[in-house]
């Protein structure tokens, strides 16, 4: 495991940043899994690495424990995919995306992103100017700075997520073109759900329902 580990951080050229950096987040909104999981990172060129990993979903790095149980993070441009205890990711343009198969030739690319809003202005009696999805954290090391995120900072933290298409090898938009493009033979029932829905599914759920149906032919 040792050699495993040491070849990873060679492999990577990392940073290290302690666990504590997480702080009070919870670890399903900061990481893109739960908990670290046995992985594979392969890059665009040289062979795979290994080692016990998770994706932070802050800044979109690689992280992995050393053999201390230290952890250590990469945004190493030469990563392509990484595989987390039979979950697959992909890296496009310094993201990750999970993926999710509907069909041999489909697959949903589906990102989560949180970000730390620095911005955040009280409004009348205290109330803040943002929506109700922020919440309060405690502390979050993220672009290379420590964030103070106790509730007395005021420093609160968005999520966002997104569907993308995965397809011969490339993450796509999920939109009226791509679909038209890829389903040339369901141009007529893509171009009527959307005159009759006027906007493509929002979540993963619907999204993976939405492109079930069109790939096996089903009724959308």
């Amino acid at each position: 495991m040792k050699r495993i580990v040491l070849l990873l951080a060679l492999a990577l050229g990392v940073p290290a940043f302690g666990q504590e950096a997480q702080g009070n987040i919870p670890a399903e909104v900061f990481y893109l899994l739960p908990d670290f999981g046995e992985g594979m990172v392969y890059f665009t060129d040289q062979g795979p690495a290994q080692g016990k990993m998770n994706i932070c979903a802050v800044d979109q790095t690689l992280r992995f424990l050393d053999k201390d149980g230290k952890e250590l993070a990469s945004n190493a441009d030469n990563i392509s995919r990484v595989v987390i205890d039979d979950v697959v990711f992909v890296r496009d343009e310094g993201a990750y995306y999970r993926l999710y198969p509907i069909s041999d030739a489909l697959t949903v690319a589906y990102r989560r992103n949180v970000e730390i809003i620095r911005d955040v202005k009280k409004g009348a009696y205290g109330m803040e100017s943002r929506t109700s999805s922020i919440r309060d954290v405690g502390s979050l090391q993220a672009d290379g700075m420590m964030y103070s995120l106790q509730k007395s900072a005021n420093y609160p933290y968005n999520v966002t997520e997104s569907c993308s298409l995965y397809m011969a090898g490339s993450v796509v938009p999920f939109n009226k073109r791509s679909l038209r493009k890829y389903f040339p033979e369901r141009k007529d029932d893509i171009d009527a759900w959307l005159k009759s829905h006027h906007n493509l599914p929002k979540t993963l759920d619907e999204t993976a329902a939405f492109l079930a149906r069109l790939a096996s032919g089903e009724a959308l």
